[in-house]
């Protein structure tokens, strides 16, 4: 049995990215690799504030692999450069990631030999075992944490120095994970040969992981793009860095511009909650273009907006082909972006919508939307949201499971990432789940909007609505459904409904699971 991850859509949150590792033939041998930067005697970021702490992962009975200093060095010197051009292009100026350096600018790296074998370390489960006992160690060495982001580097234990592996290669979260051979080498990449090809799967691979270690998801070059400046580094570009035209993306850019580790501003709240929540969504097609538009609150200022639209299956690791426009808000409270159609490369079947904002403290709030295309033309009004009453005088008076954490009374404050959740820690207990809710007036309403959070396990499938004016003598007024989605789902109920007591009954949720949850009630 699975226990559900109650998580808040923070940056803080444990995102897992693990990329396949297949090496394929690239259209041509232009490199993206810069080797000048290597013999810098000087660096633009040496004195940032916030910089990337690198690890060097020794398990007990396992060697360092010789000259890993000079050679780690070299490949995070090129990608810190490599980022800075594209930051610049992209119009963010050229911020990029803080490297701790010596003397003779190569960077610091801090080597850490573990009292357990590798056998502690799998690909599979190492990277979250690092994890625990690498923040003990920056809990005991805070001087050693220059932020919250870290790159960890083992030594392969293949056994083959041709065919290196058997250690966590992904990002997890805001660390992530690669490993070291004796010939992975900066000069190799855009070579041909066996080393070669090693450099671009598993240097261009460590860029890859980099980026989702400095919180950049997968995405796709747009179609526009891929002949003019070649394949994103976020979405396969693992497989083409040092063979053909690789690049960081406007979204990319966008998402590397809030990460803690670009940054100079010393602040105590990287990455701290936030309370953000749209309050009007309207997406059309005009003139050959998607365009999304609508309103927001935030109590923490956003500074950046990113809309995927992501093929299914969609998500998670799932996301490679998904394309993504950024955009600046619109004030301090609006979204506006174009999505040209000419830009995506499939123009039927279903698309998940995901709207991203990014505040200028770290924070991510993510918002997904489901929409589909039939005969080349898209539904995308299916996103639009009514507008809907939160009235502060509403109270939550009986529920029969919930946890401490996740009280009934969260879905009354409009908020995605607060959410109630019925009990599963201590207790599981079956449907039906109920809640009853108190309206202090009988004014009439034409239905309840129902919003989830992000995490779909569970939700609420098939239930009741009962109807009262005393708290009992209920009435049943029908049986509903949701769908699993995101989306705000809207029930219409009968005319002139006035109930001041209304229970809602969840016969059902969506997959295997007992519990199940919901983030936002509202009326319309």
């Amino acid at each position: 049995m699975k226990k559900p991850i109650i998580l808040l859509i923070i940056l803080a949150t444990l995102t897992f990215y693990g990329c396949p590792k297949n090496i394929q033939n690239a259209k041509d041998t232009t490199s993206g690799v810069n080797l000048k930067n290597t013999t810098r005697t000087d660096n633009e970021w040496r004195n940032q504030a916030n910089k990337l702490n690198v690890i060097y992962w020794v398990p007990k009975g396992v060697d360092t692999v010789p000259g890993y200093s000079k050679r780690i060095s070299d490949i995070l010197l090129d990608f810190q450069e490599y980022c800075a051009n594209y930051m610049e292009k992209e119009g963010f100026g050229r911020k990029s990631f803080g490297l701790d350096l010596k003397e003779n600018n190569q960077v610091n790296i801090i080597t850490i030999y573990s009292k357990n074998g590798k056998e502690t370390y799998p690909y599979r489960g190492g990277g979250s075992v690092i994890n625990k006992e690498l923040q003990a160690y920056f809990i005991e060495n805070p001087d050693k944490k220059h932020s919250d982001h870290s790159l960890v580097i083992l030594p392969s234990i293949s056994g083959d120095p041709l065919n290196p592996g058997g250690v966590p290669f992904y990002g997890l979260g805001t660390f992530c994970y690669a490993l070291d051979y004796p010939e992975m080498k900066l000069e190799h990449l855009g070579t041909s040969g066996k080393y070669g090809a090693l450099a671009t799967k598993w240097i261009g691979g460590l860029y890859h992981e980099l980026g989702h270690g400095l919180n950049a998801p997968h995405n796709s070059e747009k179609k526009s793009e891929r002949d003019s400046k070649g394949t994103a580094l976020m979405g396969a570009g693992n497989y083409t860095y040092g063979k053909s035209p690789t690049f960081i993306t406007g979204a990319t850019a966008a998402t590397f511009s809030n990460s803690q580790a670009f940054s100079n501003e010393v602040r105590t709240d990287w990455y701290g909650p936030t309370k953000n929540k749209l309050t009007q969504l309207k997406g059309k097609v005009e003139d050959g273009k998607i365009i999304i538009s609508g309103n927001f609150k935030s109590d923490v200022p956003v500074t950046d907006i990113v809309v995927w639209h992501d093929p299914y299956p969609a998500g998670g690791n799932k996301d490679y082909d998904a394309i993504a426009w950024n955009t600046k808000p619109v004030g301090t409270d609006s979204l506006y972006v174009e999505n040209s159609l000419s830009e995506f490369f499939k123009l039927e079947g279903e698309y998940q919508l995901r709207i991203r904002f990014y505040h200028e403290n770290g924070t991510q709030n993510t918002y997904s939307y489901e929409y589909e295309f039939k005969n080349g033309v898209s539904n995308i009004e299916v996103i639009d949201s009514k507008k809907t009453i939160h009235p502060t005088n509403w109270k939550i008076i009986e529920v029969n499971s919930q946890e401490e954490d996740g009280p009934a009374s969260n879905i009354l404050d409009g908020y995605q990432d607060t959410f109630w959740h019925t009990e599963y820690r201590n207790s599981l207990p079956n449907y039906p789940h109920y809640f009853v809710l108190d309206r202090n007036e009988t004014t009439a309403i034409n239905g309840f909007a129902f919003g989830n959070r992000d995490n779909l396990n569970g939700v609420i499938k098939d239930f009741e609505i009962w109807g009262s004016n005393t708290n009992g003598n209920w009435q049943k007024i029908g049986d509903y459904s949701l769908k699993r989605q995101q989306n705000h789902q809207f029930i219409d109920l009968p005319d002139n409904t006035t109930y001041r007591y209304f229970k809602i009954k969840i016969i059902n949720g969506h997959g295997d699971f007992k519990y199940t949850h919901l983030a936002v009630l509202a009326t319309y």
